[in-house]
């Protein structure tokens, strides 16, 4: 499956057993890359990759997609992970989103999550 969104696409292959996902992209200067992800040991991959794009952002002005762009785009659909729980550990909460072989952790704030709820 290839799917393009403004001058970039993106393409994800899975094998048969579900245990490799190849995930495609490329970028506006044509290149192409290719990052296998193992269902098995995908998390701390994932984890760090977007850990790292939270510490290159960090500081930095919110980005502001146009109104067909990024998150914006008609095709851009919220992602339903197959299970969600909240867990505690240091003290802090933090989400746990199951995606079946990925298992994203994500650090919440319960007073800015209950501020932006009640604003729905």
């Amino acid at each position: 499956m290839v799917k393009k969104i403004g001058s970039k696409a993106w393409r994800v292959q899975a094998s048969e057993d579900g245990t490799i996902i190849a995930l495609g992209v490329r970028t506006d200067t044509d290149r192409e890359y290719e990052v296998l992800l193992s269902a098995v040991d995908s998390t701390p991959i994932v984890t760090d990759l977007l850990g790292e794009m939270v510490r290159t952002h960090k500081g930095k002005t919110p980005r502001v997609f146009a109104e067909n762009a990024g998150p914006n785009h008609f095709k851009s659909v919220p992602v339903e992970p197959l299970n969600t729980r909240i867990e505690s550990g240091g003290g802090k909460p933090f989400l746990v989103l199951d995606f079946g072989g990925t298992v994203l952790k994500i650090a919440i704030d319960p007073a800015q999550l209950q501020r932006d709820l009640s604003g729905l």
